[in-house]
C-alpha cells in the first residue's frame, strides 16, 4: 500500500503532467488529502528538489500558494549550475543516485555512465570515514561529470 507522501507525490507529478509548472495552494492540497500542511511541505521538501529536476516557489497568503516548476537539463547553463553549485563540497550517496537517475532519465548520460560512476562513488567504494568520503565522492562526482560531458560534445568546464 502507498503511504500519504506517496500519493501527494504522484497526484502533483500528474497535475503537473507535460506543463512546466503548476500552482498549488498548500492548504487546499492538505484538505484534499485530509492532512496536514505540514505533510505536503514534507512531499515537496524530499520529492520536488533541484536534484530531482524541480524549482520550488513559495507564495505566502492566500492559502499558502506554491509554484512547482520542472528545470530543463537542455540548457548549458543549467547543467553547469548543477555541476559546479548543486553538489557542493560534500556529497551524500542518497543524493548522488537522485542526481544520477535524473540525468539518466533526462538523457543527458546513458544508464551504462551512471551505473559506473554509482559503482566507483558508492559508499562501499570509498572506505573512508565518512566525512572524508562525502568529500572526496563530490570532487570525484563532479570530475566524473565534467569528463562525460566532454566526451558527448558538450562544453568545456572547469570544476
Amino acid at each position: 500500500m502507498a503511504s500519504i507522501s506517496d500519493i501527494i507525490e504522484n497526484f502533483i507529478l500528474k497535475t503537473l503532467g507535460d506543463d512546466d509548472y503548476v500552482e498549488i495552494s498548500r492548504n487546499e492540497l492538505a484538505g484534499f488529502f485530509s492532512c496536514a500542511p505540514s505533510q505536503i511541505n514534507y512531499v515537496l521538501e524530499t520529492r520536488f528538489t533541484v536534484d530531482r529536476g524541480f524549482l520550488i516557489e513559495s507564495r505566502r497568503g492566500g492559502g499558502g500558494f506554491i509554484k512547482i516548476s520542472k528545470l530543463r537539463l537542455d540548457d548549458d547553463s543549467y547543467i553547469t549550475d548543477l555541476v559546479l553549485e548543486s553538489v557542493g563540497n560534500e556529497l551524500s550517496e542518497k543524493r548522488m543516485v537522485q542526481i544520477l537517475e535524473r540525468l539518466t532519465r533526462e538523457k543527458v548520460i546513458s544508464g551504462k555512465e551512471s551505473a559506473i560512476a554509482l559503482e566507483c562513488l558508492s559508499d562501499d567504494s570509498l572506505t573512508m570515514p565518512i566525512i572524508m568520503r562525502e568529500k572526496v565522492r563530490a570532487r570525484a562526482f563532479k570530475n566524473v561529470l565534467v569528463s562525460l560531458l566532454k566526451a558527448d560534445g558538450g562544453d568545456e568546464h572547469d570544476v
